[in-house]
C-alpha cells in the first residue's frame, strides 16, 4: 500500500493558498527563497523540518501533514473535541459508530460473496475498519470531556431533628 508523502501533501496545500510558499514562509519567519529550496526535490541539502511543517500546517489550517504521517505508520488521524461534549454530541458519535459498523459488515459480506477477499477488497475493508475505529475513538474522547470527580462532600446535608 502506498502512502502520501507528508511534505509533498503539505506542499500541495501551500501552493493552493493565496501567496503560496512565499506568504507561508514569511508567516513562520523563514525566507521565501529558503522555503522554496526546502520543498525542491532538486536541492537535497535543504529539507523542511518537522517544526516547520507543523507551523506551515497551522498557518494553512490543514491537517493534511498529520494525516499523511499517520498513513505512513498505518494509522489514521482523528480530530478530537476541543471542549466539553454535550449529550447530543455523544449520541451522534454513538450513532456514527453504529453506521460505520453496518457499512463494515456490508463491505465484509460483499467481499466474502465469492469466497475470496482480494487485495482491493481488503484495502476497502481496512479503510472502513479505520473509519470505525476513528468513530469509536471520537466517542470516547467526547465522553472523556464529560467525566468529573465525585465530590468529597455530600451535595445535600441532612439535619437531624432534635
Amino acid at each position: 500500500m502506498t502512502h502520501r508523502d507528508p511534505i509533498d501533501a503539505l506542499h500541495a496545500v501551500l501552493l493552493g493558498l493565496p501567496g503560496g510558499i512565499a506568504a507561508a514562509a514569511k508567516k513562520i519567519g523563514r525566507s521565501p527563497g529558503t522555503m522554496h529550496n526546502k520543498f525542491s526535490e532538486a536541492i537535497t541539502t535543504n529539507e523542511v523540518t518537522a517544526r516547520e511543517a507543523l507551523a506551515l500546517a497551522d498557518y494553512a489550517q490543514t491537517t493534511v501533514y498529520a494525516e499523511a504521517v499517520c498513513e505512513h505508520f498505518g494509522g489514521v488521524f482523528i480530530v478530537l473535541p476541543t471542549g466539553p461534549a454535550g449529550d447530543d454530541d455523544v449520541l451522534q458519535s454513538y450513532l456514527a459508530i453504529i453506521q460505520q459498523m453496518g457499512e463494515l459488515s456490508k463491505e465484509f459480506s460483499d467481499a466474502r460473496a465469492d469466497g475470496l477477499i482480494d487485495p482491493k477488497e481488503f484495502s476497502a475493508l481496512k479503510l472502513r475498519g479505520y473509519r470505525t475505529i476513528s468513530a469509536i475513538q471520537l466517542m470516547l474522547a467526547e465522553i472523556e470531556t464529560t467525566v468529573r470527580e465525585l465530590p468529597s462532600q455530600p451535595l445535600v446535608s441532612v439535619k437531624k431533628a432534635s
